[in-house]
């Protein structure tokens, strides 16, 4: 299950100590503006070093376009891309090899596959998101051309105790990347910088939120009855490592669940549907913004591992531009489901 999509498919490869990491994007269509410069800006939001408040492990996380692109627009043929692995430290992951993380994946792994790769957390490790990124800013490449409107933002909006509530305006990416937290609410951005450099000096580790609002959604996009856009969207964040839950909506739904159908359902005042849907009903979107929180997990390399390794003391920063990549991924795959075969009269 290394393959996602229908349509636009993407296939992800590549261990986190292995030579290079890299994605193969099959199903887009011929000349969709792409560059290798688009890719790389992708990346490089993603990539580790950024701050003191991510890993310290230095890679560039230059991208190689092997096929698919020629004179910058798409062929319609396989998209290749590779990112060469340059700083890798395996020794730092030697004692990991013998002693399981709790809340990590490595024993679950060593007793499915019995032989596999410790190094990094191989196949489990954080940076096997890269490869979602390449395929994400091939997704928003092939929507900027056929949904022009449209614009996905993700933000940090919860480290551990400390939360932002869903802001009331669009949020720009240009706001979001102002602060190495991701969250655009500067004096929030600041308090959460400290707690993860607290966190990170204890070998201590925090979990939190990433909202993400897409502004410009048609009505309609989604296929019944299992390819509803809240299906796929669920499934694309929470094949994240470290992803735990997924809520819709306004941040006060639990609020709201407790009230009767004629409150919950009640139309506003303006006669757009209720924002409790989160821009989905039915398991299409309804043509308001979509909103949906994904909850992340503390990262579980901890204490004496997390001092002596390179490790994220929290990784919702860097966990934006993924989210990002996953949801423009199913919109992506979508619009061409809906294209092919439309179900309209």
């Amino acid at each position: 299950m290394n393959t996602f999509g229908e349509l636009f498919r993407v296939t992800t490869f590549g261990e986190s100590h292995g030579p290079a990491l890299g994605a193969l994007i099959d199903g887009c269509p011929a000349g969709v503006p792409l560059t290798r410069e688009q890719v790389q800006r992708s990346l490089d939001r993603r990539r580790p070093g950024q701050s003191a408040v991510t890993t310290a492990r230095a890679e560039g996380d230059v991208v190689e376009l092997l096929s698919g692109v020629y004179e910058g627009k798409t062929l319609g043929t396989p998209i290749a891309a590779m990112v060469r692995n340059v700083d890798q430290r395996s020794q730092d992951y030697a004692q990991l090899a013998k002693e399981d993380r709790p809340g990590h994946a490595d024993r679950v792994w060593r007793e499915r596959f019995v032989h596999r790769d410790p190094r990094g957390g191989g196949r489990t490790s954080g940076r096997e998101t890269l490869s979602r990124v390449i395929g994400g800013a091939v997704a928003e490449a092939l929507l900027a051309r056929e949904a022009p409107a449209l614009a996905t933002v993700g933000w940090v909006s919860q480290v551990g105790p400390l939360v932002l509530p869903l802001p009331s305006a669009a949020v720009t990416r240009a706001q979001v990347d102002a602060h190495p937290t991701r969250c655009p609410d500067a004096a929030l951005a600041a308090q959460m910088e400290a707690l993860i450099l607290d966190a990170k000096g204890k070998g201590d580790s925090l979990g939190g939120a990433v909202t993400i609002r897409v502004e410009g959604l048609p009505v309609g996009l989604g296929e019944p009855v299992f390819g509803k856009l809240k299906s796929l969207l669920a499934h694309a964040v929470t094949s994240i490592g470290a992803v735990t839950g997924v809520v819709w909506g306004p941040d006060d739904l639990e609020a709201r669940l407790k009230l009767p159908g004629t409150q919950f359902h009640a139309v506003r005042a303006d006669g757009r549907p209720s924002d409790a849907y989160g821009g989905i009903q039915g398991g299409l979107s309804n043509g308001e913004p979509l909103v949906l929180r994904v909850l992340f997990k503390p990262p579980a390399t901890l204490t004496e591992h997390a001092k002596a390794g390179r490790h994220d003391p929290c990784i919702l920063p860097r966990a934006v531009p993924v989210v990002e990549s996953m949801v423009s991924m199913v919109l992506a795959d979508l619009w061409l489901l809906q294209l092919a075969r439309p179900h309209r009269a």
